[in-house]
């Protein structure tokens, strides 16, 4: 039986705030983040960025909220059930099968990473980077990550990790570890600021990120805020719609996801801020690369007194992040599959987990055996071929199928259905919303602006534009 069906719902609206921030708080926010705005016109593309959380993110994190309050169950049966309760097409449920896809994907690529930042830990606690050098940084990131044993080894308790949180009950797993990891998240990046500021790059970093340079924007700067701010909610993947359906009838769906969206956006900024005064503190320019972290941060973070315990706290910070994003990209999947096959939750969440660890596997050996050796995708428009994904590495393609192929067109039918398929006076009971003008705000935005702007996130994806 799952838990919905024993009456769990969370046990207030600040412990959801804090749980399904936790969904949003991801490694993309503290790797790529900081360097995308910089690069990017500073403080200019923080302010479209901030146009799209609250003109695209918050209208559809309010709808996929709704879904999973309204259907109680995991997004294929809610759609499902919804689409036959409003005689819609029984086909629009699909979109909720895709986004679990699209979800189980991204843990098995996180999953990898996230061993890469175990490791990481690891290795500063021993005191692996005392004195290290950038060549010997370097040098010994690329022996790491071409060794499939040792990544293999860290992807692997990782994922044993995970299983064992999701296997509990979500009051025990998932709520109470989030709820803990959260605010050890908070506290660390309060740390990495602190560091930052006794820096030389204080003032070079605050510019950075903060400072207006309209003259570093070009066409593409609109779109890449408009990407970056429908990736960093965990739209069209489930998530929020597998936590709304634990969230009490009594909680205001609007005021909670503008509560959500304003902490995932202090963090960005917050982070922004540390990494980048860090960096350019030591000489070096911030690069968009999952793998500067691990090539850089360590020479860097070893220039201060007790440098392996800040490194070590950096990496745990790391492994934090992609803990509490796959605990709940997981949680839609594992309801699936409980009511499907009948079984609990634990039987469940290993067969998951199997499946992860395997298609991590697969990760793995693209940076070491099958380094080199890369798969092509191409969509052709007549006699023209759009090369979609050129000799890419099987992490790549797994990349373009999860995050660029299905989550934006699952996020896009969620859209369409939550504003075409659904009656008006149903939303709007289900918000809520003490101002009318409010709600007719929201309906025009799902209706005509969202579906735009999707449309452009998924050209975007593509390469079309």
């Amino acid at each position: 039986m799952s838990t919905i069906e024993n009456g769990f719902t969370w046990r207030s609206r600040s412990a959801f705030v804090v749980v399904a921030a936790g969904a949003t708080l991801s490694l993309n926010d503290l790797l790529t983040f900081p360097v995308l705005a910089g690069q990017n016109g500073g403080g200019a593309f923080l302010l479209l960025y901030i146009l799209f959380l609250f003109v695209l993110g918050l209208p559809l994190l309010m709808a996929e909220l709704m879904l999973g309050r309204l259907t109680r169950t995991d997004p294929a049966a809610g759609l499902g059930t919804l689409s036959e309760q409003y005689r819609a097409s029984v086909y629009w449920k699909l979109a909720g099968l895709g986004s679990m896809l699209a979800a189980f994907l991204v843990v098995a690529t996180f999953s990898v990473i996230a061993g890469w930042s175990l490791a990481y830990s690891v290795k500063s606690m021993v005191g692996l980077f005392n004195g290290v050098t950038l060549e010997s940084a370097k040098s010994m990131f690329d022996g790491f990550i071409v060794d499939g044993e040792r990544m293999t080894l860290w992807h692997t308790l990782f994922v044993i990790g995970l299983v064992s949180i999701c296997a509990q009950p979500v009051r025990q797993g998932i709520e109470r570890i989030t709820l803990i990891l959260v605010p050890i998240m908070i506290v660390l990046l309060i740390i990495g600021l602190a560091l930052g500021f006794m820096t030389s790059g204080l003032i070079p970093g605050i510019r950075y990120i903060l400072y207006a340079d309209f003259s570093a924007m070009d066409s593409y700067t609109p779109i890449l805020a408009l990407q970056r701010a429908f990736y960093t909610l965990a739209l069209g993947i489930g998530v929020m719609m597998a936590y709304g359906r634990y969230l009490p009838a009594g909680v205001s769906i609007g005021y909670s996801a503008a509560l959500v969206i304003t902490v995932d956006l202090l963090f960005s900024i917050f982070t922004g801020l540390s990494i980048n005064t860090l960096m350019l503190s030591a000489g070096q320019q911030p690069g968009i690369d999952s793998q500067f972290a691990f090539r850089i941060m360590p020479v860097i973070l070893d220039q201060f007194s007790y440098g392996g315990l800040i490194s070590t706290l950096f990496f745990i910070l790391l492994t934090i992040a992609a803990l509490t994003t796959s605990i709940a990209l997981l949680e839609a999947p594992i309801t699936y599959l409980q009511r499907i096959r009948s079984i609990s939750r634990l039987r469940a969440t290993l067969i998951l987990g199997i499946g992860i660890w395997l298609f991590g596997l697969g990760v793995v050996l693209a940076h070491s055996v099958w380094n080199g050796e890369g798969f092509s995708l191409a969509l052709f428009i007549g006699d023209d071929a759009i090369r979609l994904v050129n000799n890419a590495g099987f992490h790549d393609v797994l990349v373009f199928v999860s995050s660029h192929l299905i989550q934006p067109f699952v996020a896009l039918f969620v859209c369409l259905f939550v504003a075409w398929k659904i009656p008006r006076e149903v939303s709007h009971k289900e918000f809520a919303l003490t101002r009318h003008y409010s709600f007719e705000i929201w309906n025009y935005l799902v209706r005509y602006i969202i579906p735009v702007l999707l449309l452009v996130v998924i050209l975007a994806g593509f390469g079309i534009i």
